[in-house]
């Protein structure tokens, strides 16, 4: 592969810390090893095709004068280079780039995640004092599960905690309209917002101080609800 030797030279040039006016000559080299290998391509004899690529890059040389040449000369044949080899095989180009698509997409994906939840706070205040605890049942193959009613009430009456809510996960229909909606949903303890520490936009969140048992008919939606 013409593009993986192109790459070692100029890797091998940098670590021998080759002189500024000797990687100049190289590189002139693999660009005319290259305009030859295209002159070929093209019909012509090795003889010219030498030749012709010779008078073609023939004023790179002058890489101290002509500086900004030699630059315009490399992003040219290797734009060409990379489009030949595109054209190629274009199967493979495919796969190619949906492979690197889909690589871009997920680092894109964990690293929007990585920064909402360890890069930035947790939009609450104090959030390195909210704990999250669960139940692991393993009587019944169930882990991760929310705690049950009486467990809360003897966390709440432990004396370790401010406020201990629970919430459960689920989700709803929501209807009123020609057509009812599924929407997630969480089924909280009133004082779930007095724990969180945060308040309404509009209206109110529930009273900590209702412990009226069952449920009771209020709803706190969100703006994208």
């Amino acid at each position: 592969m013409r593009f993986l030797r192109r790459f070692f030279i100029r890797f091998s040039n940098f670590i021998a810390g080759r002189r500024a006016d000797q990687r100049p000559q190289d590189e002139f080299a693999e660009h005319i090893a290259f305009q030859t290998d295209e002159n070929l391509r093209a019909g012509m004899s090795p003889a010219e095709a030498r030749r012709q690529a010779a008078l073609k890059l023939g004023a790179a040389q002058h890489y101290n004068a002509e500086q900004g040449l030699l630059l315009a000369e490399n992003f040219h044949l290797d734009l060409r280079y990379a489009f030949r080899m595109l054209h190629r095989s274009p199967g493979f180009s495919l796969i190619v780039i949906v492979t690197m698509a889909l690589g871009v997409e997920a680092t894109t994906a964990i690293y929007s995640v990585i920064d909402a939840t360890l890069l930035h706070p947790l939009p609450y205040p104090n959030p390195s004092e909210l704990v999250r605890i669960g139940d692991d049942l393993p009587g019944v193959g169930a882990q991760d599960v929310s705690v049950s009613i009486p467990e809360g009430k003897d966390l709440e009456n432990s004396g370790i905690f401010q406020y201990v809510a629970l919430d459960f996960f689920g989700s709803s229909n929501l209807t009123g309209s020609a057509q009812p909606t599924r929407i997630a949903a969480k089924v909280v303890t009133p004082n779930y917002f007095a724990m969180l520490g945060v308040g309404a936009q509009l209206g109110r969140t529930f009273d900590p101080g209702d412990n009226t048992p069952g449920f009771n008919l209020e709803a706190v939606i969100s703006d994208g609800l």
